[in-house]
């Protein structure tokens, strides 16, 4: 008979079995498998043996301390074991990936592959052998070159024109074999250091190759040139999958074929210093999106025209790139689910509002004032009063007024073009280009001291031109301001 203990606990376990079989029930089926416990760290520890401490010399610990020896002793017996003698079996001396016997704490000896942590070892395997390899020169350039020889810390680097140049061993760096020059993949390369990034980069660069891919990241050298590499039949090859090589239309294709087939938001992040290509790259991977995603035959035409406005008004000629984009931006491109285009959103921020009014030596001001007052049409320029650029002083102070090569006249066509196209009336038109002129002239109002030199106001040649210009454009209020 049964006591009313063991029924008690024989319901309770009843009932967690119960629950258990219910969350198995539950559970999906095509979880992915457990991951694999995390196998145990080979690093070492210093020992925390008594040895390691003070030694106090007195009678009451003389008998501990003996213990203490006795099992220090037994462990240097257990470093002889077969396992150990295992591990210390002869290696290929020629190999720069040697596994050699290095001197640890307390005279232990720990293992080390020395062609993963100690990079000197590679370097001594090399001037051994008489590889070849990297060194800076004093101007910063790195040059390859060949081992002459070695006089302690220094070593004697023979180069490819017949000079010899000292340098310190620690500053010199393993070179890929030739015939892995010019691989399309970063990670292929044997020996991956800051002058074969370099070198193998040049060597696409030079001909012409400049995308390159470190594994899923994609590199992009600006060329500075017409490269044909965004033509309709380089899309129509990316879309059939007839190459592989590095391009910003491959990272585009993945993304979207990992969008449809995951239902998961991509993002692609274009990074980079001024004048690396990053606006250009941007517009080819809208480029490349919206061929994927074709169908609204307008809102395609919409986003691929959208860089022409956002350039006009927030892009400007800098010492280093004579498009230099001065905001941030964020865009989105949104499909239906059978993977067409249905809408895009642009967010704009952080737009440098001190290029307007200051300018440094060589750069310009936004492109879209000097646009304006080159192509700006009889009618507007009348009705604006508007000049020449050099006539104002917001654009005149840098003695930059004009771009090698580009004709501002001809792009401010091609933006009042792309303003019909999104359909900005012509009203809004209007008083964006009157908003613009008004920006222009109130650089020009000069000042002078009055009152003991506490205050100033308007020079009255000036002033009277202003005050005529915003009353035309009901803009006085401003000129009370003034």
């Amino acid at each position: 008979m049964l006591s009313p203990t063991t029924l008690a606990r024989s319901s309770l376990e009843e009932m967690l079995e119960s629950l258990r079989l219910r969350d198995n029930s539950d559970r999906p089926k095509d979880l992915p498998p457990a991951l694999p416990s995390r196998p145990p760290s080979r690093a070492r520890i210093r020992s925390g043996r008594w040895s390691a401490q003070p030694n106090f010399n007195t009678d009451s610990n003389s008998e501990s301390g003996g213990e203490g020896q006795r099992k220090e002793n037994e462990l240097r017996v257990k470093r002889n074991t077969f396992w150990n003698k295992k591990r210390r079996k002869d290696v290929n001396v020629d190999s720069p990936y040697n596994v050699v016997a290095v001197e640890g704490i307390e005279g232990e000896e720990r293992m080390e592959e020395t062609g993963v942590l100690e990079r000197s070892d590679n370097i001594g395997y090399f001037i051994e052998k008489k590889l070849r390899v990297w060194c800076r020169q004093s101007n910063g350039v790195w040059v390859s070159g060949t081992i002459h020889s070695t006089s302690g810390e220094e070593s004697f680097v023979s180069l490819a024109n017949g000079n010899v140049v000292k340098v310190s061993t620690c500053h010199l760096f393993p070179a890929n074999p030739e015939i892995l020059d010019g691989v399309d993949d970063l990670m292929h390369l044997s020996y991956l250091n800051e002058p074969t990034v370099f070198h193998n980069l040049k060597y696409r660069y030079s001909r012409d190759m400049i995308y390159s891919k470190a594994g899923p990241i994609l590199i992009a050298v600006n060329p500075f040139k017409d490269v044909q590499i965004n033509g309709k039949d380089i899309v129509t090859t990316y879309k059939q999958k007839a190459t592989d090589k590095p391009h910003v239309f491959a990272i585009a294709e993945n993304a979207y074929n990992e969008m449809m087939n995951d239902g998961v938001n991509q993002s692609l992040m274009i990074s980079g210093e001024s004048g690396a290509g990053k606006t250009e790259t941007a517009k080819f991977a809208v480029q490349y999106l919206a061929a994927l995603g074709g169908g609204n035959v307008g809102i395609e035409c919409q986003i691929l025209q959208t860089s022409c406005i956002l350039e006009a008004f927030g892009n400007s000629k800098t010492s280093m790139n004579d498009n230099s984009t001065r905001f941030g931006k964020l865009i989105e491109i949104h499909f239906s689910a059978a993977g067409k285009i249905c809408g895009s959103k642009i967010r704009t921020f952080l737009l440098e509002k001190s290029r307007v009014v200051q300018l440094a030596t060589g750069e310009r001001s936004y492109h879209i004032f000097y646009q304006l007052c080159a192509g700006a049409p009889q009618a507007l320029r009348e009705r604006l009063n508007l000049k020449m650029a050099k006539e104002y002083n917001y654009l005149a102070q840098s003695d930059c007024l004009v771009i090698n090569g580009v004709d501002d006249a001809q792009r401010f066509l091609k933006f009042m073009e792309t303003l019909d196209i999104f359909q900005i009336s012509k009203g809004e038109q209007d008083q964006a280009f009157a908003m613009l002129a008004a920006v222009l002239w109130l650089g020009n109002i000069s000042f002078h001291a009055i009152d003991y030199e506490n205050h100033v106001e308007a020079s009255n040649d000036e002033e009277r031109e202003i005050i005529a210009f915003l009353k035309e454009l009901n803009l006085y209020k401003p000129y009370i301001v003034l």
